[in-house]
């Protein structure tokens, strides 16, 4: 008895060992087409100087852009967690995406703390509604702004007109910090364009946004 326990002990232990490994290979794979889709998504503004990786499924890349605005800057990207079972299911479920966060500082902080969250919510009345039906009704909504400044609209105006009149609205969350790092935006790693393709480039959008802040400051 005790003997067949430790064998299913040990068969059990070994399963996740190379459940670890195969999926810590797979990431590290994964990992290096992320950073190809960010060195395309910089050509002619930046490049990228290093890459770092904080766990099995994290990572930071340090950047150097051709603009004064940011200093520091680099991306931590979140892949799925699938070198840990549980939390990949977990992720799964809440239909979490993969992530990618840029963060960077200004030569002058933020006199002021802001994060900017977005949220969607969607129905439909019918179960089989396809999305491109063209049969949706879109209702926009206007910005809610929670704020315990009597005077704030000169300093998120810039920034939230900005981040209004982008059509894609792949932004997951902004924040703006008077510490380092003092910008920082979550997007959905999906929209990064893969290598090659044509479109919007999302860091010429995230500088738009942190420069709709920045002139507030001025």
């Amino acid at each position: 008895m005790w003997g067949r326990m430790a064998i299913c002990v040990a068969a059990g232990s070994a399963a996740v060992v190379v459940w670890y490994l195969f999926f810590l290979r797979y990431n590290r794979r994964q990992g290096a087409l992320v950073v190809s889709r960010i060195r395309a998504a910089l050509a002619g503004s930046g490049q990228v100087l290093a890459v770092r990786w904080l766990g099995s499924s994290t990572f930071h890349v340090a950047l150097r852009l051709g603009t004064s605005l940011f200093r520091h800057p680099g991306v931590r990207v979140h892949l799925a967690p699938r070198t840990n079972p549980v939390r990949w299911l977990r992720q799964w479920w809440c239909r979490a995406p993969a992530t990618v966060t840029f963060e960077a500082d200004f030569e002058v902080p933020p006199g002021f703390n802001l994060q900017v969250g977005q949220h969607r919510w969607c129905g439909r009345s019918r179960k089989h509604l396809a999305p491109d039906s063209g049969q949706w009704e879109f209702e926009p909504v206007t910005p809610l702004i929670l704020t315990s400044r009597p005077c704030w609209q000169r300093e998120v105006t810039g920034m939230m007109n900005a981040l209004l009149s982008r059509r894609d609205r792949d932004t997951l969350s902004l924040d703006f910090r008077s510490t380092s790092p003092h910008f920082s935006a979550t997007i959905r790693l999906d929209a990064v364009p893969p290598e090659g393709s044509t479109g919007a480039n999302v860091f010429d959008t995230l500088r738009e946004l942190a420069a709709g802040a920045s002139a507030s400051r001025q």
